[in-house]
């Protein structure tokens, strides 16, 4: 990529998760992240940050919870009083052969080859 918006964006984690699909599935994830904040209305909670780029999403799902429903709309019967934080180095592009195409080999998870992320989670409070 030799240009894109950057910037600091909000969300809420309900927000995150607000993707419908017609069969639920994982959403909500956030491509070449810098740093995330996700901390309570007070402004405490956890800052993580990349050296370099990872993938990043809060959801009050864990993906077998989100498996065991069939629609979205079910989801709310199977939703974690915990935010769950999820941090990737590398996820597979869109596609998976289920119904189409498999993705890209550009998009594709390098196959044996290490992947590495490094990262730091620090305190944050209120100020």
């Amino acid at each position: 990529m030799r240009s894109a918006d950057l910037g600091i964006w909000n969300s809420s984690v309900d927000a995150m998760s607000e993707e419908h699909y017609v069969r639920s599935q994982s959403r909500g994830n956030r491509e070449d992240v810098r740093w995330a904040k996700v901390a309570d209305v007070n402004g405490n909670g956890v800052r993580i940050s990349a050296d370099g780029h990872m993938a990043f999403s809060a959801l009050y799902y864990t993906d077998e919870a989100i498996a065991s429903v069939t629609h979205d709309f079910e989801l709310p019967s199977v939703r974690s009083d915990a935010t769950l934080l999820y941090i990737d180095a590398i996820q597979q592009g869109l596609g998976n052969a289920t119904c189409g195409p498999t993705p890209l080999q550009k998009y594709m998870i390098p196959e044996n080859s290490q992947v590495r992320l490094k990262f730091r989670i620090e305190r944050t409070a209120a100020r």
